[in-house]
């Protein structure tokens, strides 16, 4: 297994995680339509640093749909982000906690400025300067955990690989420990683009909007020092599967 595999499985694995307030009041109606703009913004981020899915969702498209039975029933509802902290039901047990710990940490440290707004004809281009804690090199650190454990376990270390990701899923507090000893941090320009809905603004959730937030955590850019320990550990676990075959 590549390192790129494994970076896009960690990934995958988290990104299953890890709509009023945001109409135009009579105050931003007279300051004009760049303050209405800000405005949402500012109740969008601070709506995410907060964990208020509800009102973030208000605020930007995170809904994509919503899932129906045979018998016209809702049974899943999409979203782009926090999916699963969404779902009806969904909010007991270690699972739940874990996911919640994870975007608590992925907001943690989020801070942001806007730099300019540029509007016309019920379209808007925001360009934003986006600070967080820097989730990938967080990540990388996992990784590196478990490429270790393949390498130290019995036999081709897959059943420790399969491990290490089922409780990742279920709830893992030694990526959460790796979260908490990250102290670099990652600033990013972006450039959001929003709409007018219901008389009011909704962001969109592109992807390098997402990512921007989340500490580039969907992108797995390594900081150098990480990717060279991966590609000596990915060399290491080649060798260990070279001994394994001649011994079976």
């Amino acid at each position: 297994m590549k390192t790129q595999k494994m970076k896009i499985m960690l990934i995958t694995v988290l990104g299953s995680l890890l709509t009023g307030a945001c109409g135009m009041s009579g105050q931003a109606e007279e300051q004009g339509k760049e303050a209405e703009i800000e405005r949402t913004v500012q109740w969008t981020m601070e709506s995410l640093k907060e964990l208020d899915l509800d009102t973030f969702n208000e605020c930007t498209d995170n809904y994509v749909e919503t899932y129906y039975n045979w018998f016209g029933f809702p049974v899943e509802t999409e979203y782009r982000i926090f999916n699963e902290l969404l779902q009806p039901g969904f909010k007991t047990g270690k699972r739940y906690r874990f996911q919640r710990q994870m975007a608590e940490k992925v907001v943690e440290e989020l801070e942001w400025e806007v730099m300019d707004i540029r509007e016309e004809s019920g379209a808007a281009e925001i360009d934003m300067i986006i600070t967080n804690r820097n989730m990938a090199d967080a990540m990388g650190y996992y990784e590196i955990s478990v490429w270790e454990g393949m390498i130290a376990a019995e036999g081709s270390g897959m059943w420790q690989m399969v491990s290490d990701m089922a409780d990742l899923v279920n709830g893992k507090e030694e990526l959460l420990a790796m979260i908490d000893a990250q102290e670099e941090t990652f600033t990013i320009a972006v450039t959001v683009t929003a709409y007018r809905e219901d008389g009011g603004w909704r962001l969109h959730l592109d992807d390098a909007f997402i990512n921007a937030f989340m500490g580039n955590l969907n992108r797995g850019d390594y900081s150098e020092e990480i990717q060279e320990r991966l590609e000596q550990l990915e060399k290491e676990y080649e060798d260990k599967l070279v001994e394994w075959e001649a011994g079976l």
